[in-house]
């Protein structure tokens, strides 16, 4: 498995559990924000998350958690 699938689990195991900000993922993973964010959008224009914007914040959920069913 490469290096960025292994973050791109990290990060859809991470958001399974909770909705999180950009910042909150970026600590849990110790990544930099703005690499954290590069995956974030990735990873919405795969089709797998889905971002709301609140205040300045970027908040991310997966979709399986809208939905309700785990997409592993």
């Amino acid at each position: 498995m490469s290096g960025q699938n292994v973050v791109e689990k990290r990060i859809l195991t991470l958001l399974s559990r909770e909705i999180m900000s950009t910042s909150q993922v970026a600590k849990k993973l110790n990544m930099r924000r703005e690499l954290t964010a590069g995956y974030l959008e990735a990873l919405r224009h795969q089709g797998k998350l889905e971002k709301t914007k609140v205040g300045k914040s970027n908040i991310y959920r997966t979709i399986a958690a809208i939905e309700g069913v785990d997409r592993n």
